[in-house]
């Protein structure tokens, strides 16, 4: 039975398959709407990261998903091997040149999205959209590296509802219903699984042993002058800051702490050491024979800080901190010092007294906090040496300070003019004008000339208190610079200089101005008003909401997850995790192991291998062989589907039937069945004067 005989042949009693559906269920090519809903769901994957990366990169993965877009309206446009190769090597050299090399986690994020969106160009069949679809699972990972944000969180939820929603319908025929109504079914699939997994997920989140650290370290990439905190101040080296809106701390007292919220300064770094430009810290062990010695004057207060990553050692706490965390230790000066940089959002526990007063002054800090750098001019000598005329104390010098900084010309701003090799010199007789660090440099300065030991620190002033959940929010934008000088009789005592400025000679709207230098404007509703005050309690209720998420599920930590086993007194249920941990652990392995028994062994059968060969020459054209199907019907289908193909089909079919089932052992006819079946190179379509 060869050629066209075999055609009207049929087993007896035995129906061959329908016409319809033309395509394969599993490897057969993807219809229309698979290919849309698969790229369209990858560019929503995308576009959260691509905010995040720079241009360059986002210019490339859109425009691979703009050519994506076009081949599945018209597919002339899709590039073949080597145009997908040169296309592969501009996506790689485009990233390294971005970034200078593919490590780290902003190359690293951009290679991933260079080559899946290449990826996109060369799917062909059902199989490469289901590895698009299993890889989108790592490509939400990578988004909670950049934004672990509740927003995120559900964005990425309803990604992965439409992720399984699409791997059920890849798996079903896509001729069986509209793609209305095959959406609707693979939605309600996909939403089910998605719902029925949640318990389970909570109960792994609270009972599942937890890593004391994450399995990755990355550090924070950030190659922009922000508003914020450094180790060092170096008055003119920014001329320009960038106005941040980011996040640094939330702070919630354990009682009212009395204390107007703008007159709430947060303790940092504290810098002894000037060379002439630059202040920074002690040394360490510096100051060994010194420790932290204080009178309080007020009554303590407790509260819990959950603080922003910074990638620096120290702990932020309200002026001045007493009690520190377990594994952070109070310095001389009153810092704390963490064992390890801050890399992660951690919250910890504080005391501070607002009111106190220092003790004891070793000399080693006697002579740091007097000791002037070299640039010290005649001018600013004349100016302290004035204040000094008649003999005045200590306290009457740092007040006529601060009545000349409150005088004009002087002003605050955050764009000052660039100073030069002396800042000082320069802010105090040319420009007069700067802000916090610029003030709190030279004040430092003019205090060790008078002989009064100074130092400078670094922290954050004021913040905004949500009335819903009693936060105190504390922003990068409220950093700021203020003096510690030495009094006899009262210790180390903090001064201000900024705030003896004139708040008429203060630049009105810092934003705008950091508008004009470059940076995003950012506008706030006026609290007045009906809408303005609705406005701002939805912003204060999304911002409870987003402090709740941060501390109870980003950083719920192995410490939190013990308190609460403790809380729940579970008794023997303690262990629950490590038992989950043990039998899912051993679960996984046992599935990993019987899926790598599974795995499909290459057949021993010399003509068994031809026949599977011949099979993936059909695959991409939807018309492999189904597990109902004899090669007699197989055949009969591809006669129906591609007549085209009919005469080379029966030349491949005639000698594998006589070698499978005609009792042949001629090895001639199994040569000339791998012959065959390597000159089968189908067209993808048939010819025009063929089709309907």
């Amino acid at each position: 039975m060869t050629g066209r005989h075999m055609a009207s042949w049929r087993p007896p009693g035995f129906r061959s398959a329908p016409a319809s559906s033309p395509t394969s269920f599993r490897n057969g090519a993807p219809d229309t709407w698979q290919r849309i809903g698969v790229t369209a769901l990858l560019g929503l994957g995308f576009l959260p990261l691509v905010l995040a990366l720079e241009t360059r990169i986002g210019l490339f993965v859109g425009a691979m998903l703009a050519v994506a877009f076009a081949g599945i309206r018209w597919p002339g446009l899709r590039p073949g091997g080597w145009t997908l190769g040169l296309l592969t090597l501009a996506g790689g050299l485009n990233v390294i040149d971005t970034y200078q090399g593919i490590a780290g986690q902003h190359p690293g994020t951009a290679l991933l999205l260079t080559m899946l969106s290449l990826k996109l160009l060369e799917v062909r069949t059902r199989r490469d959209l289901r590895v698009l679809l299993l890889v989108f699972g790592f490509l939400v990972v990578v988004q909670f590296l950049f934004d672990q944000s509740p927003a995120r969180t559900l964005l990425m939820g309803a990604l992965l509802v439409a992720n399984f929603a699409l791997l059920f319908d890849l798996a079903q025929d896509a001729h069986a219903g509209s793609p209305l109504g095959r959406a609707r079914r693979a939605g309600r699939v996909a939403l089910s699984m998605m719902l029925q997994a949640i318990p389970l997920a909570l109960l792994l989140f609270v009972f599942f042993p937890r890593l004391d650290t994450p399995l990755w370290d990355l550090g924070l990439e950030n190659p922009y002058a922000i508003t914020g905190l450094n180790d060092w101040l170096e008055p003119g080296s920014v001329t320009q800051l960038i106005i941040s809106g980011e996040d640094a701390l939330r702070v919630r007292f354990d009682r009212d702490p009395g204390i107007p919220v703008e007159r709430m300064y947060w303790r940092g770094p504290v810098l002894w050491h000037n060379d002439g430009r630059r202040w920074v810290p002690a040394r360490v062990g510096e100051f060994a024979q010194a420790s932290p010695q204080l009178r309080p004057e007020a009554e303590a207060l407790s509260y819990t800080v959950a603080m922003e990553p910074t990638n620096q050692p120290w702990l932020i706490g309200l002026d001045l901190p007493t009690q520190v965390p377990s594994d952070a230790r109070l310095s001389a000066d009153f810092q704390v010092l963490a064992a390890a940089p801050v890399d992660e959002f951690r919250i910890y526990r504080m005391t501070s007294v607002p009111v106190y007063s220092t003790l004891g002054l070793s000399p080693d800090e006697a002579q740091a906090a007097l000791a002037l750098p070299g640039n010290v001019t005649p001018r600013m000598r004349t100016l302290v040496e004035g204040w000094q005329a008649d003999g005045a104390a200590p306290e009457a010098i740092v007040q006529r300070a601060l009545q000349h900084f409150g005088q004009p010309p002087f002003s605050y701003t955050l764009l000052p003019p660039a100073l030069g090799a002396n800042p000082v010199d320069a802010f105090l007789f040319d420009a007069r004008a700067g802000f916090c660090e610029h003030y709190a440099a030279a004040f430092a300065v003019l205090m060790r000339i008078a002989g009064i030991p100074s130092r400078i620190v670094l922290g954050y002033l004021g913040g905004e208190r949500n009335p819903i959940n009693g936060e105190v929010l504390v922003r990068q934008s409220e950093a700021h610079a203020w003096n510690e000088v030495w009094l006899a009789d009262r210790g180390w005592v903090r001064i201000d200089p900024t705030a003896a400025i004139d708040p008429a000679r203060v630049d009105a709207d810092r934003h705008i101005a950091a508008l004009g230098a470059g940076a995003p404007a950012r506008f706030r509703v006026d609290d007045q008003g009906l809408f303005g005050k609705g406005a701002r309690g939805l912003r204060l209720l999304a911002d409870a909401l987003g402090s709740g998420w941060r501390q109870w599920v980003v950083g719920f930590s192995t410490r939190n997850q013990r308190q609460l086993l403790d809380r729940l007194d579970l008794g023997p249920l303690r262990d629950l995790g490590l038992v989950l941990g043990m039998v899912i652990g051993g679960a996984l392995i046992m599935l990993a192991w019987n899926l790598l028994l599974a795995r499909p062994s290459r057949p021993r059968d010399p003509l068994l291998r031809a026949y599977q060969r011949f099979m993936r020459r059909l695959s991409p054209l939807g018309l492999a062989r189904r597990p109902t199907e004899g090669p007699v019907d197989h055949r009969n289908r591809i006669d129906r589907a591609r007549p085209d193909l009919t005469e080379a089909v029966d030349a491949i079919l005639a000698p594998y039937l006589r070698l499978r089932y005609g009792g042949s052992q001629d090895p001639a006819d199994l040569q000339q069945l791998r012959q065959r079946i390597a000159r089968f190179r189908p067209a993808r379509r048939a010819p025009t004067d063929m089709q309907d």
